[in-house]
């Protein structure tokens, strides 16, 4: 008898860990956007048929990101706005709310030394009477795949999902839960920043926009030349 009147102890459901389940960034400022796409105005047999790169810069607006893999140093480094110039591997682009490109431009593509270099057009290359003209008008975009490059570098995050699969928990930078507004509340803090063990969470991986150029490169070559496999992108491109 004595057991059924002992009050059942309360048992507090255990705290998520955040740094094991998927999040998601939001962004509400511009960032800057890089893209870049192959042309040419023959058939292609090889790397060496590609003429040229189109590329456009602008800035996109309301982007958000995701990370299906997060292992702790992934929402660490997005905590802490450690990322490198553009979105790392490990963060997928979810989508935007509108984007505006401003400036674009033509790069003739070179081979040097098993090298390819985006050059500017030379006088001769943009003169419609040179034998070297090369007419960007007449060229379709070749290849599988163009460069997206989010330049989230300078950009600082609008807030953070914690257990995007799931709960979906807002969150600030600083860790504190926000309300449907957007506003702090001050009494509930997600995740203690300051406590944060900078060692633990050090081992992630940040990504130049030259990486990620030279990734999207290689990406084309093992798709689409893979007898031209041997060339790389030069650090010295434009």
């Amino acid at each position: 008898m004595a057991n059924r009147l002992e009050k059942k102890v309360a048992v507090e459901p255990a705290t998520p860990d955040y740094f094991k389940l998927p999040f998601e960034v939001h962004y509400s400022e511009a960032i800057p956007l890089t893209n870049y796409e192959f042309k040419t105005d023959i058939d292609l047999k090889s790397f060496k048929d590609v003429k040229a790169v189109h590329m456009e810069q602008g800035n996109c607006w309301g982007a958000s990101f995701s990370c299906l893999n997060n292992n702790g140093p992934e929402l660490y480094c997005c905590l802490t706005n450690g990322h490198g110039e553009v979105k790392p591997p490990w963060l997928q682009f979810e989508g935007e709310a509108n984007f505006d490109f401003n400036y674009g431009c033509d790069y003739a593509v070179v081979i040097e030394r098993n090298q390819i270099k985006f050059n500017e057009l030379t006088e001769e290359q943009k003169d419609e009477e040179s034998e070297e003209y090369l007419n960007m008008d007449n060229m379709d975009y070749c290849c599988s795949y163009a460069f997206h490059g989010y330049v989230i570098g300078e950009a600082t995050p609008e807030f953070i999902i914690l257990d995007s699969k799931g709960s979906r928990l807002k969150i600030d930078l600083d860790g504190y839960e926000l309300d449907e507004e957007g506003k702090r509340i001050e009494s509930r803090r997600i995740i203690n920043t300051d406590d944060l063990d900078d060692d633990k969470y050090q081992d992630y991986e940040t990504s130049e926009i030259y990486d990620a150029k030279f990734e999207w490169v290689n990406a084309v070559l093992k798709q689409d030349f893979k007898k031209d496999i041997k060339l790389s992108l030069s650090f010295y491109s434009e």
